[in-house]
C-alpha cells in the first residue's frame, strides 16, 4: 500500500473493499440482467467479480506507473499515448486471460459470453473508465489539496519574513536626535541627562522586547510610550504637546507594539515644532479604532517624504489581522486611525 500512497496519493484499501464488490453487483446487473443476481447456479455473480477484481487491480497498477513515469501536472501527447497503449494493451492480456481462467471454471461461461456480448463489452468498458476516472479524480483532489497547503504555508512564510523584516525598521534619527539632545544638556543638567539616558534606554529595551510580538495590550504600548514622550518634551521643551484621552475600556484589547510611537514621531518629523506654533498630537479612541491626530504645520522639506512609517504599520495590519488602518488629511489636520484588535487570537484569524 505504500506504492499506492506514494503514487496514487492515498490508501486506496478502502475503495477497493467497496469498489470492486458494488463494480461488480452493478456490471452483473447490466450483462445479465437481474437474474445475473438471483441465480446463481449460472456462476454469473462469480464471473462478474473474477472480471472485476482483474481489471481493478490491473488498471490500479497502470495508474500507478503511470504517476511514477509522470509526476508533474502537463499533459502531453507522449502522456496521452502511454495510458491509451498502456490500457488497450493490458485490457486486452486481461480479457483472454481471465476468460481462459473463467472457461475452465464454468461450463456456462461460452453461452453467457455469447447471448450477452454486446453488454459484456460495454460494462467492461465501464468498469475500466470508472477505475481510471476514480483514482485520476481522487489523485488530482488531494495532489491540489496539498498543493494549496504548501502554497498557504510558503505564504505564511513570507508574510512572517516581511513582518520581521518591517518590526525591524526603526527610525536611526531618533536615536541620532536624541544623543544630540543628551550632549546639550549634560553640561547644563546632569541629573536631567541621566533621567534622559534612563528614558533612552527604557524606550529601546521596550522595542527589542516588543518586536518578536505581533500583538500587545494597548495598556503596554502605553506604558511603553511614556518614556517616549518624556524624551520627546526635553527635547522639544514645550513646543511639542502629546494628550492621551484613551479609554480605560479599550486598554485590554490590543494593538501593533511601537505603532503609537512610530505615528508620533511621523508627526514631529513632518511639521513645524515651536513656542509659537506647537506641535499639538491627540491620542483617542472609540470601540474600534485608536486616532492619533496632529494640528497639520508642514516643514518646507526639500525631500520627498518615503511615509515608511505609515507603511510599515499598514503592511503589519494586512500580514496579521487583514486589516486597514484610515488616513485622514484635511487643511487643518492630518489623522490615522488604527483598528482595535478585540482578541489576540484574531492575529491568526485570516492566515
Amino acid at each position: 500500500m505504500k506504492r499506492a500512497v506514494k503514487y496514487l496519493g492515498f490508501n486506496d484499501t478502502w475503495l477497493i473493499l467497496i469498489g470492486i464488490p458494488f463494480v461488480t453487483v452493478v456490471t452483473t446487473i447490466m450483462t445479465f440482467g437481474m437474474e445475473g443476481i438471483t441465480s446463481m447456479i449460472k456462476g454469473c455473480l462469480p464471473i462478474g467479480f473474477i472480471f472485476t477484481t482483474a481489471y481493478w487491480f490491473t488498471f490500479r497498477e497502470i495508474m500507478i506507473r503511470y504517476h511514477k513515469r509522470y509526476p508533474d501536472y502537463d499533459f502531453s501527447i507522449e502522456r496521452i499515448l502511454y495510458i491509451v497503449i498502456s490500457c488497450g494493451f493490458w485490457y486486452l492480456i486481461v480479457k483472454f486471460a481471465i476468460g481462459f481462467l473463467v472457461h475452465n471454471l464454468f461450463n456456462e461461461y461460452s453461452i453467457l459470453e455469447k447471448e450477452n456480448m454486446l453488454a459484456t463489452q460495454i460494462s467492461t468498458m465501464i468498469v475500466i473508465m470508472m477505475v481510471f476516472f476514480l483514482y485520476e479524480g481522487i489523485y488530482y483532489f488531494n495532489k491540489s489539496r496539498i498543493i494549496q497547503i504548501e502554497k498557504n504555508r510558503l505564504e505564511k512564510v513570507t508574510a512572517e519574513q516581511k513582518l520581521d523584516t518591517l518590526k525591524n525598521q526603526v527610525n536611526p534619527h531618533f536615536l541620532f536626535n536624541s544623543l544630540n539632545t543628551l550632549v546639550t544638556i549634560i553640561p547644563d543638567d546632569p541629573k536631567m541627562a541621566i533621567n534622559f539616558v534612563q528614558n533612552l534606554s527604557t524606550t529601546y529595551r521596550n522595542i527589542l522586547e516588543f518586536r518578536d510580538e505581533k500583538l500587545i495590550p494597548i495598556r503596554q504600548e502605553l506604558v511603553a510610550l511614556e518614556s517616549y514622550i518624556y524624551l520627546l518634551k526635553t527635547r522639544f521643551h514645550g513646543k511639542v504637546h502629546i494628550y492621551n484621552n484613551i479609554k480605560d475600556e479599550v486598554k485590554e484589547d490590543f494593538i501593533l507594539p511601537i505603532s503609537l510611537q512610530i505615528l508620533i514621531e511621523n508627526a514631529v518629523k513632518h511639521n513645524i515644532t515651536s513656542k509659537n506654533k506647537p506641535l499639538k498630537i491627540e491620542l483617542d479612541s472609540n470601540s474600534t479604532h485608536i486616532t492619533v491626530k496632529n494640528n497639520l504645520q508642514r516643514k518646507n522639506q526639500n525631500y520627498s517624504s518615503t511615509k515608511l512609517g505609515l507603511a510599515n504599520i499598514s503592511s503589519r495590519y494586512n500580514l496579521l489581522v487583514d486589516e486597514d488602518i484610515h488616513v485622514i488629511e484635511n487643511e487643518d489636520s492630518f489623522i490615522v486611525k488604527l483598528p482595535i484588535i478585540k482578541n489576540k487570537l484574531n492575529e491568526n484569524s485570516h492566515r
